[in-house]
């Protein structure tokens, strides 16, 4: 998603943005380490191999990079072809624990490669050199619940990788053999983090570092509310500026999600394009969950807008109403008791068929005309089989839609089985639970 929707944006410097040919959307490991270069990074003398004083070594290449980048994990001096384990740990800035963990089978050098090699058990199997990373969740004595977010980007995350002997659980307590430190970044060296108390705006700016003119994009984030960072920080640090944000439950912005001005979003989308390094005359807009309406809104009716990027969200105002110049152009579709509906684990997500429904002509009010938006504004829609929401539904629906008013500038991405936050390279996949404020109606 990250790479495709990285691509959006970079392409609103250019006069028009090309459409993509089926060989530009296939890519596999090669291709995306070409596309995530690593940015330098100051680091300690610290070696990317780490030798134990039994002669077990593991290495980490690169140990310290931006976390879109891949690392590649190695050990060895092992015993040939014995089983063995890769776990990393990480402790958030709340104290919280999160883990993962890898079996493999060593070769007959004694060695493994998460690279090439299949993992046989663990938090993964197969092929997956991103796999320790993308696989982290909440420690056994945690929360099973818990959400793994960067919530100071100026800080790297700072993960251990250990290889031990045997294939082992996460609930196990064994010595081990070697371990490595990573280090990965979201705020590459000379971006510019710049907090935005303006009028009544409230957010944090990031700009790339050197003199542009760069990109700008809105960041925000669903139906938590506050501020999220690290993915505007990241932008940045790919040569994006980004504004991440804050539209409710935040220092003296709404509560609640009841009603919205879409004057807010056009006053921060004025703050971006004032700054002297972003290009003037357009910006784009990427958005998850709940934020998704109001980004299809920019799109539609601010016409700066020329690219959006919808993760995990309908066209659709669920909740909230939007106003514009004193006008409801948005009317807010309430979820009842009937709509939901509770897995075996005893959370509630709303059903397909109720989704489905709220597409019927009946709720026209409610449905986004991204249609009536600009004939440069590109739409993209990043939607999952399985989340919360049903996002499949709703792209198909939008793609519909756009067709019959003869619409092209709109690319449809479902990734199955990725559940709901759809994040950006390497990101830790999260558990989908259904957002508090729709799991507090139903209580």
């Amino acid at each position: 998603m990250a790479v495709r929707g990285f691509a959006l944006i970079h392409s609103m410097a250019l006069k028009s943005l090309p459409r993509l040919t089926s060989s530009q959307h296939k890519r596999n490991w090669q291709t995306y380490r070409t596309l995530v270069t690593a940015v330098q990074l100051k680091s300690s003398d610290m070696s990317n191999r780490i030798i134990s004083g039994s002669g077990v070594w593991i290495e980490a290449n690169p140990r310290v990079c931006l976390h879109d980048v891949p690392t590649e994990l190695r050990a060895g001096g092992l015993p040939p072809n014995s089983p063995v384990t890769l776990t990393a740990n990480l402790t958030d800035e709340q104290g919280k624990r999160f883990c993962s963990n890898a079996h493999y089978i060593t070769n007959e050098l004694g060695q493994i490669d998460a690279s090439i090699q299949a993992a046989v058990g663990g938090s993964y199997t197969g092929v997956f050199p991103a796999g320790l990373l993308t696989t982290l969740a909440p420690a056994p004595e945690e929360y099973a619940f818990l959400r793994l977010y960067k919530r100071d980007p100026t800080i790297p995350w700072k993960i251990s990788v250990s290889v031990t002997a045997g294939h082992t659980t996460l609930q196990e307590q064994k010595e081990n053999l070697a371990t490595i430190d990573l280090e990965r970044h979201l705020m590459a060296e000379g971006v510019k983090r710049i907090p935005i108390r303006e009028g009544r705006v409230r957010g944090t700016l990031y700009l790339p570092a050197g003199k542009g003119p760069f990109p700008g994009v809105i960041d925000m984030f669903g139906s938590v509310g506050g501020l999220f960072e690290f993915r505007a920080a990241l932008l940045a640090s790919r040569g994006i500026a980004a504004l991440a944000l804050a539209f409710f439950a935040y220092e003296d912005l709404p509560k609640v999600t009841n009603y919205f001005e879409l004057e807010y979003f056009e006053e921060a989308t004025r703050i971006l394009l004032s700054q002297p390094t972003v290009i003037k005359d357009r910006c784009g807009v990427i958005s998850v969950s709940k934020s998704s309406d109001i980004a299809y809104s920019m799109g539609t009716w601010l016409s700066p807008v020329k690219a959006v990027v919808g993760i995990s969200g309908p066209p659709l105002g669920f909740d909230s109403d939007l106003s514009y110049k004193g006008q409801i152009i948005l009317k807010g579709v309430k979820l009842a008791a009937e709509d939901m509906a509770m897995d075996k684990e005893k959370r509630i997500y709303p059903k397909r068929e109720a989704i489905r429904n709220f597409f019927n002509p009946k709720f026209e009010e409610h449905m986004v005309p991204i249609e009536n938006a600009d004939e440069g504004t590109h739409f993209l829609v990043v939607a999952s089989d399985d989340d919360s929401w049903n996002t499949d539904i709703a792209a198909h629906e939008l793609r519909m839609r756009m067709e019959k008013f003869g619409k092209t500038h709109v690319e449809i991405i479902v990734y199955p089985g990725a559940g709901h936050m759809i994040r950006a390279p390497i990101w830790c996949l999260s558990i989908p639970v259904l957002p508090p404020l729709y799991a507090r109606r139903c209580r």
